[in-house]
């Protein structure tokens, strides 16, 4: 009977996703801009290109046929000229919907129409996190992703506005998206306040480090000027996402850490064994030793794939390692490492702090 319910579960969960990718790809009707579908394809030249360092390519002339499908149901022609490597374009397929514009009486691809596959994608998610637990503990993460999105774009809005120093701003960002993850996800008690005060201390303790070090090697081997798309100082947006990223790294750490000496405490009290403050520094250091390193491995995997791409076009371009570590993985492999140190010092800080708590909390009752 279970395994039935949960073959139900499973199905209903794929047909209500494909059920709304159907319903957001012919939404074509609630777009303001002109939304149109390709309906053939013609390649009508390739060439081959070199810039000035010798990297080579080839450029793709496409003529592409399309139908309107919100604005009449008139058919148009465009080009598309983009190189094969689509480092900076887009080569388009028969089938696709479109988003366009119209430049000086010239129709143009804006870009492609993902809505239904995100969509899809998202119900997936949602469905799958109800599925898998309780309903109350779902409504509370999705709230928790929600509000922590909704941080992020006012910080960003504010900061275009008023232009404050970006650390502050986004220093108090991580310590807002820290309070609100943990509040949701644990419920205000002590294990939640014990994982944020370890978090924020960790986190602090590690760009401390980070900033001394490099401070007294002058940021030497550290190119801050190939982060992209940067208008102002490029190593204060490099450390702002750094932030972020090593925040959710420790908080990862932390809140194992803490949650395992929390279930230790439990369970003490339980069959009545009196535990020391030594004896819970090690048990929570025995649990940090058994997570650094999937914690780390997540971060390098996750590094390797945002750097897979612009490596592979470098190399295929036939650049040197050398200049592929410096432009492409430089400031990657910087961020990985600064998570990797902080998911390190999260182990002994998190395991004192947590056990100071433990204890202190475990003498007041007996008083």
């Amino acid at each position: 009977m279970k395994n039935k319910i949960i073959i139900i579960k499973t199905f209903l969960l794929i047909l209500s996703a494909f059920l709304v990718y159907f319903v957001v790809d012919n939404d074509a009707f609630i777009y303001r801009e002109p939304v149109a579908k390709i309906v053939s394809i013609k390649t009508l030249q390739r060439e081959s290109v070199e810039d000035t360092y010798k990297n080579t390519d080839e450029e793709v002339t496409q003529k592409i046929n399309l139908k309107l499908l919100n604005q009449g149901k008139n058919e148009l022609t465009v080009n598309n000229i983009v190189n094969q490597s689509q480092a900076t374009g887009q080569i388009y397929r028969r089938g696709q919907k479109v988003i366009l514009q119209k430049v000086n009486q010239q129709w143009q691809i804006l870009s492609l129409k993902r809505d239904a596959l995100i969509a899809g994608l998202l119900t997936l998610f949602v469905g799958a996190l109800i599925f898998l637990t309780r309903l109350k503990s779902s409504l509370f993460l999705l709230a928790s992703l929600l509000l922590n999105l909704i941080y992020f774009v006012i910080a960003i809005l504010f900061n275009v506005q008023f232009s404050p120093p970006v650390l502050i701003l986004f220093g108090a960002l991580a310590i807002l998206f820290a309070f609100s993850s943990l509040t949701f996800v644990i419920g205000w008690n002590r294990q939640m306040f014990y994982t944020f005060i370890t978090t924020i201390l960790t986190t602090a303790i590690t760009f401390l480090l980070t900033l001394l070090v490099l401070r007294a090697t002058e940021n030497s081997g550290v190119h801050f000027e190939y982060l992209e798309y940067v208008t102002q100082n490029p190593s204060q947006f490099f450390f702002v996402g750094t932030m972020i990223s090593v925040l959710g790294a420790i908080m990862d750490g932390t809140g194992d850490i803490v949650a395992g000496l929390f279930g230790l405490a439990r369970q003490n009290k339980i069959n009545q064994i009196n535990f020391g403050f030594s004896n819970y520094v090690k048990s929570g250091i025995s649990i940090g030793q058994e997570i650094i390193g999937t914690l780390t491995n997540v971060l390098f995997m996750i590094f390797m794939a945002e750097a897979f791409p612009m490596t592979l076009l470098l190399l295929r371009n036939g650049n040197t390692w050398s200049y592929i570590a410096t432009v492409g993985l430089n400031l990657g492999l910087l961020q990985t490492i600064i998570s990797a140190i902080g998911i390190v010092l999260a182990v002994p800080i998190t395991s004192f702090v947590a056990s100071y708590g433990l204890i202190s909390e475990t003498r007041k009752e007996h008083l």
